[in-house]
């Protein structure tokens, strides 16, 4: 899969009407140009799979076979996955650990009203702060291990990220194991896990609330200061758990601002092309926060993909803390990340690592610096509008 960091506005008409309209009486009016379009959008974000679920009847032969190959594969792979995971959530429960599956995981097969529409790699799975050592034990046991480029000298789990311990694999499947949520810095996991409730149809597992999953969602999109936001995925998510679920968003608005965090409606309220007037009407937004978050992501598509040094340097001249962000940069590129960089040993080679470490400052480094302290008004412009939504972030992730 291949796609600008732009708006997909074709895509998301597309989706929108999936969602919340008729997605076949939405083709039928598109004419010769518009459908080249969708169909490149289609399958520039890997989703023929929606394409061939809601306009079976209306696509062309040839494409309605080559998505139909594409549907069916999707199918097989989330009911075997679905068979994995139960027997995973059950030796979970069995050990009593308490865990929240997030984003993919859950979604697919819990809102989704088709599993095959939602794409997801590994599985994300939440553990109470209090189980966290103990699931690494349990997933030990059944045969779950942590990834080797992931894991220290003994072979155990380390804290990869600042949410998620290493990955862990056991056949063809990947767990990431969260210790807490992405981009909720400074917040007691104690106090985010009251917003999960049990959910008695599953096998032992709790959910997110309504209004934690559709913050989780967005906090999750502000990684990277947005470039890890897959508009698509996002927009889709959201719709199926505001669809599925009812949301209160006075409580949602509320509990962003017990945190300090952006109110996710803002955010959503961005892109008309997908939600339909009354759902924006819902969000109460605030205009001119939504304003810059479709700000945010024109800008992005007229980026492209900056060096992700330059983008954190650039946020934190948006911050003022020039000095700092080189400082984070410099304590980031520790000799783990360099080894991964340059594909070498875990463990000894120290030469290799200085080395290593030399020719990065050399060539990625240098650029990236050079690049940020270059005039460039729309990466200025950006960092700065991505300070303004989200200014609670000290720096990207």
């Amino acid at each position: 899969m291949s796609y600008d960091y732009g708006i997909p506005s074709c895509l998301l008409q597309f989706l929108g009407a999936c969602m919340f309209g008729d997605a076949k009486d939405y083709y039928s009016r598109q004419n010769e140009s518009r459908r080249g379009e969708l169909e490149s959008e289609v399958k520039s974000f890997g989703l023929t799979a929606w394409a061939y679920r809601y306009l079976y009847d209306a696509l062309p032969e040839a494409e309605r076979t080559e998505y139909r190959k594409d549907y069916q594969a999707r199918q097989v792979k989330a009911l075997m996955g679905s068979q994995e995971l139960k027997r995973l959530y059950r030796v979970l429960a069995e050990h009593h650990l308490r865990f929240v599956p997030i984003k993919g995981a859950d979604l697919a097969y819990r809102l989704y009203p088709d599993t095959a529409l939602r794409m997801f790699g590994d599985w994300d799975i939440w553990f109470h702060p209090d189980d966290c050592e103990r699931a690494l034990s349990v997933l030990a046991n059944d045969g779950w291990n942590a990834m080797k480029m992931y894991s220290d000298a003994q072979d155990a789990a380390f804290k990869s990220t600042e949410h998620h311990f290493s990955p862990h694999a056991r056949g063809p499947y990947v767990i990431e194991p969260h210790f807490t949520l992405a981009n909720f810095d400074g917040i007691d996991p104690l106090e985010i896990w009251k917003y999960t409730v049990e959910y008695p149809a599953g096998d032992g597992q709790r959910v997110l609330s309504p209004e934690m999953n559709l913050l989780m969602l967005t906090r999750h999109a502000a990684s990277q200061s947005y470039y890890h936001a897959d508009i698509p995925k996002l927009l889709t998510d959201a719709a199926v758990i505001i669809r599925n679920e009812n949301i209160d968003y006075e409580g949602l608005r509320n509990l962003a601002a017990r945190w300090h965090l952006p109110y996710p409606g803002d955010l959503l309220a961005a892109f008309p092309e997908f939600f339909p007037a009354d759902a924006i009407a819902d969000f109460k937004a605030d205009l001119k926060k939504t304003a810059d978050f479709r700000r945010i992501f024109e800008l992005r598509g007229k980026l492209g993909k900056p060096e992700n040094v330059s983008l954190l340097l650039s946020r934190n001249q948006a911050q003022g803390h020039v000095v700092g962000g080189v400082l984070e940069v410099i304590r980031t590129h520790n000799p783990i990340m360099i080894r991964r960089v340059y594909h070498l040993p875990k463990h000894g080679a120290w030469d290799r690592v200085l080395w290593g470490y030399v020719c990065w400052f050399w060539t990625r480094g240098c650029r990236a610096v050079s690049a940020c302290f270059r005039w460039n008004p729309n990466l200025k412009k950006y960092t700065a509008l991505v300070e303004s939504v989200d200014s609670t972030s000290s720096r990207t992730k």
